[in-house]
């Protein structure tokens, strides 16, 4: 299965990006690969230095009119706001071409934030070491182009080292007498609605329904074509039998294989075979040797059965082990992790400190539970989340968690030579929105509140995302309006900083379908026109000078693809149009900085 492996890892490679977005909800552990999309060649000696165009105040602007409008970031006023940052999203390996990606960046904008390159899995390796090439590489390039970096982020339940992660919290390993000992390494019954498995390929999906995992591929394709996974933190050993037991049926007659894989070039070590399913439950019991160094993931293909597949009881041994695993007390499991974001944090701020002094320090921690009925979301936990993610509060506690990133980040930012004031943010989606009248906000608010209790701890800022769509529903999209500008009261009043920290915008219709790019008319370009200069402007009248630390728009360009690939796949998110045309959308954006 060799050759299948590759084609399916150049299809995994092709989908981790899309142009100009960045996507935060990416959960798998592997390194998110900054890959570009085609472009023209790019401009051998670059000149960010745009044209003077037209003075803020010419009466010659308009929708009608985008190549009158001057560069974004001479819009904002200095006079007004001189700490402002108006910032972009950029794909770092992109970005480091020095072609188009660059020459928008660095005409239009005065910070950027790396989309993926300065997360923990982006640096750090499964087995703990770390490797800041990239992040050294780009903050110098932004230095030189006269552009500050926004640091994105310090700690995340998404996109961590997982596998490094659990390892150090696996427990001490503890030699049997003989090779007759069985480990089990992975068991899901499913009844807590969770479940252990990543997937991609044919818009399968994957979710727990009535105590099981169901597995839906919607049409037949090649066997490898659809696959769903999970990665272990230690490699399977050469050598070494394993045995999986679980039940199965299907919506039809099916089949589905199984195998060991080494993700460094998706070869095969070791194959289960294949198991058929029908509409009845069936108890399966497969074994497989493994037959090379290096595996660590478990694959399941299923591209060939077009339908419902319904597995349940999931158990996962090495069997015939001379060992087994003491397991670590809550105590000593915290102890260990505050020694890996420790060691974490001060690698990022021994390359960073004297260069970037403003973090989101810890991103997306409340949930959208309230479990308990005091009125406030919990945070997020692997009790409700994905177990693809690696929830550092679970282990740190709701209430140390944010205290031990705040306190290592402003030790080391301190150690390692940094002297601008050090911005630390809390940073979430939804916190803008109508269904629970800003209860997202107002729990993190709370959550702020606990976090600085302890009378050390201090948070300067919030940071709010802001993927928001515009509805041609006008009682929805003023529900929109209202949400949004009670956000911004809600955050001003804290006295903290304010940040959007991630910007981008897509439409929906009268029927609540979302609209692809090539889709879109022109009165509805020109209504999302209108809500980005309702959002920019309001951000101003509302937040306070002193408190306005910027707005960065995440999708500079419109996402390419199809609608639910990638992030916002098909969406017109951007500024810009996929081959760096101008839309209304930059001159909505720009007639809200100019409107002071």
């Amino acid at each position: 299965m060799d050759r299948l492996f590759v084609k399916i890892g150049v299809m995994l490679l092709s989908l981790s990006f899309v142009a100009g977005c960045f996507p935060d909800d990416y959960l798998d552990d592997r390194p998110v690969v900054e890959k570009p999309d085609p472009k023209p060649e790019p401009d051998p000696d670059p000149d960010p230095t745009p044209d003077p165009g037209p003075t803020p105040g010419d009466d010659n602007l308009s929708y009608d009119n985008l190549a009158a409008y001057d560069a974004l970031k001479n819009y904002v006023n200095r006079q007004v706001s001189p700490d402002f940052k108006l910032g972009a999203g950029v794909t770092v390996h992109e970005y480091l071409q020095k072609g188009q990606h660059y020459n928008l960046a660095v005409t239009n904008f005065n910070e950027m934030t790396a989309g993926n390159a300065m997360k923990q899995s982006s640096v750090m390796r499964q087995d703990g070491s770390m490797d800041f090439t990239q992040v050294r590489n780009f903050i110098e390039e932004a230095e030189r182009a006269g552009m500050t970096v926004y640091g994105h982020t310090l700690a995340w339940h998404a996109q961590q080292q997982n596998t490094y992660l659990n390892n150090v919290i696996k427990g001490k390993k503890v030699e049997l007498p003989s090779s007759t000992g069985e480990v089990v390494l992975l068991e899901a019954d499913f009844n807590d609605g969770a479940q252990p498995f990543m997937g991609w390929g044919n818009n399968s999906t994957r979710e727990v329904e009535g105590g099981a995992l169901k597995v839906t591929n919607p049409s037949s394709v090649n066997s490898w074509e659809a696959q769903f996974a999970r990665d272990f933190a230690e490699p399977f050993v050469n050598g070494q039998s394993y045995r999986l037991n679980f039940k199965i049926k299907g919506s039809g007659n099916g089949s589905l294989s199984a195998g060991f894989q080494i993700t460094d070039g998706y070869k095969s070590a070791g194959e289960f075979g294949v198991v058929d399913f029908n509409t009845r439950w069936k108890d399966v019991e497969m074994t497989c040797t493994c037959s090379a160094d290096g595996g660590t993931r478990l694959i399941f293909s299923f591209g060939e059965f077009a339908g419902d597949i319904y597995i349940d009881d999931f158990v996962f041994t090495a069997t015939g082990v001379s060992y087994t695993y003491e397991p670590m007390t809550p105590a000593e499991k915290k102890a260990a992790l505050t020694d890996v974001l420790d060691r974490w944090i001060k690698g990022m701020m021994e390359v960073t400190a004297t260069r970037v002094s403003a973090w989101d320090a810890v991103n997306e921690s409340v949930s959208g539970r309230d479990t308990n009925g005091d009125g406030y979301y919990e945070l997020e936990s692997a009790e409700w989340g994905s177990s693809n993610n690696f929830y550092w509060q679970d282990y740190l506690g709701s209430g140390d968690y944010v205290r031990i990133v705040i306190e290592k980040a402003r030790k080391y930012y301190a150690e390692f030579g940094g002297t601008a004031p050090l911005r630390l943010f809390i940073n979430d989606y939804n916190l803008e929105s109508d269904w629970d009248d800003n209860k997202k906000l107002k729990s993190l608010i709370h959550w702020i509140e606990v976090w600085e209790s302890d009378g050390v701890t201090k948070i300067d800022g919030i940071g709010t995302q802001m993927h928001v769509s515009c509805y041609e529903n006008p009682d929805i999209q003023a529900s929109k309006e209202k949400h949004y500008v009670r956000m911004l009261q809600l955050m001003a009043n804290t006295g903290k900083l304010v940040k959007i920290t991630e910007l981008d915008m897509g439409y929906v219709d009268k029927n609540g379908n979302t609209v692809p790019t090539s889709q879109m008319q022109d009165y509805q370009h020109r209504a999302m026109a209108d809500y980005y200069d309702f959002i920019v402007r309001k951000y101003f009248e509302i937040v306070p000078p002193a408190q306005q630390y910027g707005i960065t728009q995440w999708c500079t360009r419109d996402a390419g693809g199809e609608l639910g690939t990638g992030w916002r796949g098909g969406e017109p998110v951007g500024l810009w149009d996929i081959n760096y045309n101008r839309k209304y959308a930059y001159a909505g954006f720009a007639n809200g900085l100019r409107a002071r």
